[in-house]
């Protein structure tokens, strides 16, 4: 997310009202092992590039051309078998997120809905679980019968998976 220097304000809200100082939520955390370093420093190359005005607009516009390129791969990539579209957009929009303050909000909401959906389907009971998963497995197995059905079976596929595939009606 985009960060700048800290402001008077922002520097005033950290102060407890009892005039106990608390740490700053922006505060760097300590590395979790001797061998990892600690926040500021790990990112402290992308300070730089934020504090030089020379490189700070190079750099937000490499970050959005890799995070549209990812994008239009994942939108190329979707319709294929595979889970080539979903992870890709999403890394698209991790990316984005580091410069840009509009894809932090939107990466934020997604996993939010992700979240919810999850404890929700946690809060079913088994047999709507299994249920779930079993439907799942369907939609998956039915979308690459669809595939081989329109495509056919791929000749680059070895013989021992391509002969149990061919025996399956209507794939050619």
């Amino acid at each position: 997310m985009p960060t700048g220097p800290t402001s008077p304000d922002i520097e005033a809200q950290d102060a407890d009202p009892a005039g106990e100082d608390r740490p700053s939520p922006t505060a760097a955390r300590p590395a979790a092992h001797p061998a990892e370093p600690a926040d500021n420093e790990r990112w402290a190359w992308r300070a730089r590039i934020r504090r030089n005005p020379a490189t700070r607009g190079p750099y937000r516009l490499a970050v959005g051309v890799v995070g549209a390129l990812l994008l239009l791969l994942a939108a190329v990539t979707g319709p294929l078998p595979g889970p080539g579209g979903i992870p890709l957009a999403l890394l698209a929009l991790a990316v984005l997120a580091t410069e840009f303050e509009w894809a932090a909000r939107l990466l934020n909401g997604v996993r939010r809905e992700l979240v919810r959906a999850s404890d929700w389907a946690r809060r079913q009971p088994g047999w709507v679980q299994r249920l779930g998963a079993v439907v799942t497995v369907g939609v998956v197995v039915a979308g690459f019968y669809l595939y081989l059905l329109v495509l056919g079976v791929p000749t680059w596929l070895p013989t021992d998976v391509r002969a149990p595939l061919l025996s399956v009606p209507g794939l050619t």
